[in-house]
């Protein structure tokens, strides 16, 4: 007996878990295993088999199991989720950052400026000029990957982040020129 030969009765009390047990090898010994201690049996389909049939609350014991399981697989989702977002934060104050060291410096504008001319001469020469065949993988190859380049220093000036930073400030400075004013109640 294996665990596949078991996944219709066990599919009977945790719809969830026989879809596991019919899988691949490797994921229905270990799922198997789980079942096997959760219910407090060998580790072997007979042992889970004849424990569903003899113990009533064997089935009780297995839908806590797949519950459990359930949660814990949400939980972990939600942590990951939890960190994707910090990352996000992360790199968001990282490029607020750069953009408050760099605000009025000249270098970010003129890297973007050369950038995108360096795009379009590319692109001229992609489309216009013809290119040797023994160049031609090369030259698409390189382009594609300057590409990335052109669009971080773009993103740089249009991101949201940036615009979020100018309305930002640009509602201190009113709110400042009220207050100065004697306009602000």
């Amino acid at each position: 007996m294996n665990w596949k030969d078991i996944a219709s009765t066990v599919g009977t009390i945790a719809g969830s878990v026989a879809p596991l047990l019919g899988g691949p090898v490797g994921l229905a010994v270990s799922i198997g295993s789980q079942i096997a201690g959760a219910l407090g049996t060998d580790n072997s389909p007979a042992a889970v088999a004849a424990a569903l049939r003899s113990d009533p609350n064997a089935a009780l014991k297995l839908q806590e199991w797949a519950a459990l399981e359930r949660e814990q697989i949400r939980q972990s989702h939600l942590e990951l989720q939890k960190i994707a977002l910090e990352e996000y934060k992360t790199e968001l104050q990282d490029r607020q950052q750069a953009r408050i060291a760099h605000k009025d410096h000249w270098m970010p504008s003129a890297i973007t400026i050369f950038l995108l001319v360096m795009l379009a001469a590319q692109m001229a020469v992609l489309f216009f000029m013809p290119i040797p065949e023994g160049n031609r993988d090369l030259l698409v190859y390189l382009s594609g990957n300057f590409l990335p380049f052109v669009s971080a220093a773009v993103y740089y000036w249009v991101s949201s982040t940036k615009d979020a930073s100018e309305r930002e400030r640009k509602l201190s400075m009113s709110t400042t020129a009220q207050t100065a004013t004697g306009q602000h109640k």
